[in-house]
């Protein structure tokens, strides 16, 4: 591998060439070999490292007089020369160590490769894997789609750092070398452009690219020595003088995020305390952000201009996908990280931000109900923490929750036709549009009939997605459901469970379906602390329907037979499996609420749900079971013939068999069998019986 700098023969022995890590590997070779167009990504990026560097190095200073050339010029420089088909990039940034260069480029830490080719992989379309080239950015390496070879000269700001130069032609390694050739603080990328890249030697066409994605860019971009950026603070300038564009393009240089976010907000604040803010909600963020062992806000602080860090808690944890940049006067350069989360400028900040945050919401929510989906899949379950971690603004995130319900389903039903008129609609444009299209292009010969059937088949999936709202997806919101509360209710109803399919097959919900009564499903782990935090919702209070102590509406209750025999037999076998099932059960009782179903468990009084058990055993297993409450239904078949068999036989062991199947059949509906052979082998009993029972009726009508 070819080097342009000079090393001494001490120089040459502390050459190494390492490996790319696996996951660079794959990247490189995609972007190597791709064909994807907008290539512009790579100026990008590049510029983006440059810019945070010259962050870095802004706040070092202020602390730190001892550092390389501290009164060097922050700023950005890229130069041509086309003789040798290369484009130099340099900055004045805070550099990098030996150590730092193989960390932060050849390992895929901060790279976001990893999830980069998880996503590549997922997509089938080769197309559309070309696309997400562009959309991911994929940070530095980026810079291989227009490069045969890659020369990285940088020197750390620290006094006692050598400089370092690192090579590599995309290949899957790389080479790393102390350097004399670089005495000044900084960066300096050289790119030796490919023969079908030679656009990019052009100055012209690199200040379009640089005028479109970076103008925001607080630090001066020289394209062949002239200024090519407004260099100016997005978030300080006059909201009418920034264009829709330009936020978008902020944003993605601020996140790396390659999709448009869903909205923004710009805040202007000028007292009590003065500050700006931009803040965007993401379509989607990393996993690994949103649900780390540690989790940050990611919101960039700066302090007249100056940036400070990027996890300041501006902004409370539950809010932590919303990306932005806050810029305060009122408080001192020279901060302490320790004392940013008590200084009371920051808590008013916060507070501030917080309550604009989720009017922002509410307003999405209100104008564009698709996109309010889009973000309530994407970050629901992260702001329901905000329900039991701020009592200030928890009426306000109340309002934006979203749940399945009982009445979902009818209420998807409902809202399907105007969504379907909306894809139909869609659907003839998209026809109507290739008609057109189809009749020109055969005209000039340049369409095919396979052609038109892929666009046609894209506009009716970009019509679909449209369509896809809250409403249609059966979503209900607090405010919606207590809307529709009859006018005797005075319960909030809801019934937990590990997925709406399991709730939805709960027995416990078929009094109030004859009833037309709704129910919330609250199926993600947090739910059941969301309504314990809020406690009532619009002086409406939360009751969960598998609690024993339920209070049902009179209409609900559903009384048992009157005959005085059968009421008899019910007390007699409640009384058989109180004592047959002490072990397994709290209690036994006769159910007001069962009407097709033989029997349920309930939570006793004063007991916790089995969904909380669940989730409190993850954390420490020796948490206490609860022994719940078998309520039986007297009017179901199997009940009514357990009590005659009791009458004749009280100890059939086929009577104690049916009585443990009782329980173990609640069990195996909730996916939590205690003895699965004991399940299987009475399953195989009932089985054989009512196989034989069905040959003999068989057998006794052809006689």
């Amino acid at each position: 591998m070819t080097t342009e700098h000079h090393t001494t023969p001490e120089e040459e022995a502390q050459v190494e060439e390492r490996a790319f890590q696996t996951e660079v590997q794959q990247v490189l070779q995609i972007l190597v070999h791709s064909l994807y167009t907008d290539k512009d990504v790579f100026l990008r990026e590049l510029v983006s490292n440059a810019s945070d560097a010259l962050d870095k190095i802004r706040f070092r200073s202020l602390t730190d007089q001892g550092i390389v050339d501290p009164d060097a010029e922050l700023e950005i420089d890229i130069s041509v020369d086309k003789s040798a088909s290369k484009l130099t990039i340099r900055d004045t940034g805070i550099g990098m160590t030996r150590d730092e260069v193989n960390r932060n480029i050849g390992t895929i830490a901060h790279s976001g490769s990893r999830e980069f080719l998880e996503r590549l992989s997922a997509e089938q379309d080769e197309e559309q894997r070309l696309k997400l080239i562009g959309q991911f950015g994929v940070g530095f390496y980026s810079v291989f789609m227009i490069a045969e070879r890659v020369v990285l000269t940088t020197r750390s700001a620290d006094p006692e750092a050598e400089a370092v130069v690192w090579e590599s032609t995309g290949d899957g390694s790389y080479t790393v070398a102390t350097t004399r050739d670089k005495t000044g603080r900084g960066t300096e990328i050289q790119v030796f452009v490919r023969s079908d890249c030679e656009e990019y030697l052009d100055a012209h066409r690199l200040e379009a690219v640089v005028r479109r994605h970076s103008d925001y860019v607080a630090y001066p971009i020289k394209v062949a020595g002239k200024q090519s950026n407004e260099a100016s603070a997005l978030w300080a300038r006059p909201r009418n003088e920034i264009t829709e564009e330009q936020y978008k393009e902020f944003y993605q240089h601020l996140s790396g995020d390659h999709q448009e976010p869903l909205v923004w907000e710009h805040v202007a604040v000028d007292v009590p305390i003065q500050f700006y803010a931009v803040l965007y909600l993401p379509r989607q963020s990393p996993l690994e952000l949103l649900f780390s062992p540690e989790p940050k806000v990611r919101v960039n602080l700066h302090v007249k201009r100056v940036f400070i860090q990027d996890d300041c808690e501006v902004l409370p944890l539950y809010l932590r996908f919303v990306r932005g940049v806050v810029d305060c006067d009122d408080l001192p350069l020279n901060v302490a990280r320790e004392s940013l989360q008590n200084n009371p400028v920051v808590a008013k900040i916060r507070q501030t931000l917080t309550r604009r945050v989720l009017s922002c919401i509410e307003g999405l929510a209100d104008r564009d109900p698709a996109a309010f989906l889009t973000f309530w899949e994407s970050f629901g379950i992260v702001l329901k923490e905000g329900v039991a971690r701020d009592f200030e603004h928890r009426e306000q995130v109340g309002k934006l929750l979203r749940f399945y319900s009982s009445f979902s389903r009818k209420l998807a039903t409902d809202a399907g036709p105007a969504e379907a008129d909306a894809v139909e609609a869609g659907q003839a444009d998209a026809v109507k549009a290739q008609g057109e299209e189809a009749g020109q292009a055969a005209a000039a010969g340049e369409a095919t009939q396979e052609a038109d059937a892929e666009a046609d088949a894209e506009d009716a999936a970009e019509s679909q997605e449209k369509a896809r709202t809250p409403e249609s997806e059966g979503l209900v919101s607090l405010q919606a459901y207590v809307d529709r509360m009859k006018s005797d209710q005075e319960k909030i109803f809801y019934l937990s469970g590990d997925s709406r399919a399991a709730v939805e097959q709960s027995p416990l919900l078929e009094a109030f379906r004859r009833h037309d009564l709704e129910v919330l499903y609250l199926t993600d782990p947090v739910d059941e602390w969301v309504v314990g935090s809020m406690q009532d919702f619009d002086g409406k209070s939360f009751q969960a329907i598998d609690a024993e102590d339920v209070e049902l509406p009179e209409e609900v209750k559903l009384e048992g037979t009157e005959d005085a025999g059968d009421k008899e037999r019910t007390i007699e076998l409640v009384s058989y499996l109180k004592k047959e099932l002490e072990e397994r059960v709290g209690d036994v009782r006769e159910s007001s609420r069962l009407s097709d179903s033989p029997c349920a468990l309930v939570t006793p009084k004063g007991g916790v749900s089995q969904q909380m058990e669940r989730l409190m055993r993850i954390s420490d297993e020796s948490f206490p079971l609860t022994k719940r409450t078998l309520e039986i239904n007297p009017g179901h078949a199997a009940i009514r013939n357990m009590g005659e068999l009791l009458k004749t036989q009280r100890d059939s062991e086929e009577l104690k068999s049916w009585s443990h199947f009782l329980v173990d059949y609640v069990l195996l509906a909730e996916g939590q069998v205690e003895d699965p052979q004991r399940v299987m082998g009475q399953i195989q009993k009932m089985m054989g019986a009512a196989s034989e029972a069905a040959l003999a009726e068989r057998k006794q009508e052809d006689s």
